[in-house]
This record gives structure tokens, C-alpha cells and sequence, in this order.
């Protein structure tokens, strides 16, 4: 694939698999990942296009009004794409021992390296600022 090509991927991941109904994740998922595809999120490897969309499915479905925005890139180079990236959303009060207030406003940003082959990403890793992520929902004392 050319590097425009992995660059519209990306973009697709960003703007249509985050942004998406989540009836809808496993279609994209399979649209975007091949079956033999790892992701390496911190503490976890997922493994195909199906426990993907769960990922993805968890991690949203835990606010409301989410906007992902690339904030750098996506810069492509022979089968590797990349972005930083802002989540934004507002907490819905689910995540277990979490003080925040439902409602609260959430922002934190991040990374994603992928690695391309035939029009669908088979690697990825991710790196977020989950220290900014866990001190807005009250997990750990602000400075």
C-alpha cells in the first residue's frame, strides 16, 4: 500500500471506528484489521478484528459525547502509519471505584503506531496519558 493509502486507514480508524454506533464496531474492525492482527494496548494484547471492537466498544462506552481527534498526522513511512491523538468525552459514573461526578469532562491524549499490509492494519501500539486520564476521574491526587 502506498502511504496515502495507510494514511486513510488511519484516518478511518480515528473517524469512523471511535466515532461509531457500537453495533456497528465489529463491521468496522473487520473493515480495518486483518484476522492474524495484535494490538498492544498497555497491560494487554487483543488478538483479530473481533476482540478489537470490544476494545474499542469498552473503552467509549464509558462516556458519552466522544470526540477523537488527530492532533499530528497521520504520518505514513513503506507499512507503518501513525498520530497523536485527543480523546475527549464526559464520564457516565461506570467505572468502579471512580469519585468522579457523572458528567465530568475527560481529556487526554496519545499515540498509535500501526503497522499495514494489504489495506488492513496487522500490528498496533498505543501510548496514552493514562496518569492525566485516572487524575480527572479522582483515581490520584492532583499535584
Amino acid at each position: 500500500m502506498s502511504a496515502e493509502q495507510n494514511r486513510s486507514l488511519y484516518k478511518k480508524w480515528i473517524d469512523e471506528l471511535w466515532h461509531a454506533d457500537p453495533e456497528k464496531m465489529d463491521d468496522l474492525a473487520e473493515q480495518l484489521a486483518a484476522p492474524d492482527f495484535v494490538a498492544h494496548w498497555p497491560g494487554e494484547d487483543v488478538s483479530g478484528p473481533v476482540q478489537l471492537a470490544e476494545m474499542v466498544r469498552r473503552g467509549v462506552s464509558l462516556f458519552s459525547e466522544v470526540r477523537v481527534d488527530v492532533v499530528v498526522g497521520p504520518l505514513a513511512e513503506n507499512d507503518l502509519v501513525s498520530g497523536r491523538w485527543i480523546f475527549r468525552g464526559k464520564y457516565n459514573g461506570e467505572l468502579p471505584g471512580s469519585p468522579a461526578a457523572v458528567g465530568t469532562e475527560v481529556s487526554f491524549a496519545g499515540m498509535d503506531i500501526f503497522r499495514c499490509r494489504d489495506g488492513k492494519f496487522t500490528e498496533y501500539w498505543v501510548s496514552s496519558d493514562g496518569l492525566q486520564f485516572m487524575e480527572q476521574l479522582g483515581f490520584t491526587p492532583k499535584p
